[in-house]
């Protein structure tokens, strides 16, 4: 008798691991899926985001350290992107929305497009790329690239955009954009940068949170590398982080301001507030200087 007591209990022990297991086993695939796949898009568009930024920094060295090859670079860039937008309007009048992503996939953006004349062409304007009922344009923003926000201790490199009201508010209804109010100067004014905070890892500003006093993070333009020492971690509501910082044009020049919607930590009211980083300009680098070292580096700094 007790030995079948002891099989039994055997056998309904390893059931049980099994289960737990099983189960296990699906929760940790159902975390992946919902940390990976089901928000590969945003890390798609964040991959491109960052080579972006990568890219206007390359492209302001280039302009200092050649110019002809700069200005070359921009015309053929410049016309590839008209052909690309003259493609895409010529599908989008033959079929309509609903089937240019797929004859794209079909089709590739390697295929051979007829000869245009683009001197009247307001390609800038021509947009591609629709999903959720937004319509986003070839870099998935509208405006310009001011600066390169880097924040190495939040895994943060993306372009900080700037332009019209218009155009900002748009930039942040996708989600990942970084933006900066138009009137903002780099080394004239304070600056405030503002982006979402994703719900998955990684994405946009999700790790600012993680930032302490005594980092550093920079912000890179034509004018220099700018490093900021973070001096201040705090969290405020909208109205106070508007008024006191985002519209305040009495604090000084070399102030800096990375700023997010808050999500919990811990604060049971954290999560209504806005998560705000300081930091004080520490050092101003000439762009020349800092491509030097970029280039003896090999790596982003």
């Amino acid at each position: 008798m007790k030995k079948k007591r002891k099989k039994k209990m055997a056998a309904g022990m390893k059931f049980l691991f099994a289960l737990l297991f099983t189960a296990s086993i699906g929760l940790i695939a159902a975390g992946v899926y919902l940390m990976f796949f089901k928000n590969r898009d945003a890390y798609e568009r964040q991959a491109e985001e960052r080579d972006l930024a990568d890219t206007y920094i390359d492209d302001l060295i280039l302009k200092l350290t050649d110019p002809e090859a700069y200005e070359k670079k921009v015309q053929e860039e410049a016309k590839e992107k008209a052909e690309r937008m003259a493609r895409r309007k010529q599908q989008e009048n033959a079929k309509g929305w609903d089937d240019i992503e797929k004859s794209s996939e079909s089709a590739g953006e390697a295929e051979s497009a007829p000869t245009y004349d683009f001197s009247d062409l307001d390609y800038e304007d021509a947009n591609y790329y629709m999903r959720d009922g937004i319509v986003y344009t070839p870099d998935y923003a509208k405006g310009t690239i001011q600066c390169v926000l880097e924040v190495p201790t939040a895994g943060i490199r993306r372009g900080v955009y700037t332009g019209t009201w218009e155009e900002i508010n748009y930039d942040l209804d996708i989600w990942m954009v970084t933006a900066a109010r138009p009137d903002y100067t780099l080394g004239e004014t304070h600056m405030c940068i503002y982006g979402h905070n994703h719900t998955a890892q990684d994405l946009s500003f999700n790790r600012l949170k993680d930032v302490e006093v005594g980092d550093a993070f920079y912000l890179t333009a034509e004018s220099g590398r700018y490093t900021y020492r973070v001096t201040n971690v705090f969290a405020v509501s909208r109205d106070e982080a508007t008024r006191n910082y985002v519209d305040n044009f009495s604090i000084g020049s070399d102030k800096c301001y990375i700023i997010t919607c808050g999500r919990d930590d811990g604060v049971k009211n954290y999560r209504y507030l806005d998560l705000i980083v300081e930091g004080t300009l520490e050092e101003q680098m000439p762009l020349l200087e800092y491509a030097k070292i970029r280039q003896q580096s090999g790596a982003n700094k």
